[in-house]
């Protein structure tokens, strides 16, 4: 059940509950405290009204301004529950780069999306644009730079820790083996010797 704060004063934001008997105050200091990370008083009456304001003030931006967060959740994805069990719903109105990024974190999180904007593609994917765009660097420079984004996406998966979420190891495996592509094409193209 999604709901809606942006149409709700502090008196129903208070004395409501949900059918399953969580408190529309903790739902919506939840929220709160996702979009704004800071400490909350949820006994002072004039700093809920404030908490309220602010919230509503930022969802008519985030409204008003579509680039906010350039992913688009398919038509029967709206309302997903942000992770297993969270109070929080996901539709493409309430939808931040955070809320996505946790969602792609999934199994298969990609497939949640309609749209997932081309400044989140991986390292190596936008590596090779920036190289190839870029006319002033000698093979050089640009087989340079392609190294770079290849060891830096290898540290960083063997730095990842033994506990790591399986799909955050997953994508990280995904960013070394697109940059190493990326470097071999880049070496072939340009009949550079392995080194």
């Amino acid at each position: 059940m999604l709901i809606d704060f942006q149409n709700m004063d502090v008196n129903t934001l208070t004395a409501s509950t949900t059918a399953e008997g969580v408190t529309y105050l903790n739902l919506f200091l939840k929220e709160y405290t996702s979009l704004f990370n800071e400490k909350v008083n949820p006994s002072c009456n004039k700093c809920l009204t404030a908490y309220l304001a602010k919230y509503k003030r930022k969802m008519a931006q985030k409204n008003n301004n579509p680039e906010n967060s350039g992913y688009r959740l398919k038509a029967k994805y709206q309302n997903i529950p942000l992770e297993f069990g969270s109070p929080i719903l996901v539709n493409n109105n309430n939808l931040t780069d955070a809320y996505a990024e946790k969602l792609l974190s999934r199994n298969n999180g990609e497939n949640l999306f309609d749209e997932i904007p081309v400044h989140k593609k991986t390292n190596a994917e936008t590596q090779d644009i920036d190289v190839k765009d870029e006319k002033n660097l000698s093979i050089e420079e640009q087989h340079l730079i392609l190294m770079d984004a290849y060891t830096k996406a290898e540290n960083e998966l063997n730095d990842l820790p033994e506990k790591v979420h399986h799909n955050t190891r997953k994508a990280k495996e995904r960013e070394v083996k697109e940059t190493a592509d990326a470097l071999s094409d880049f070496r072939k193209e340009n009949d550079l010797i392995q080194e």
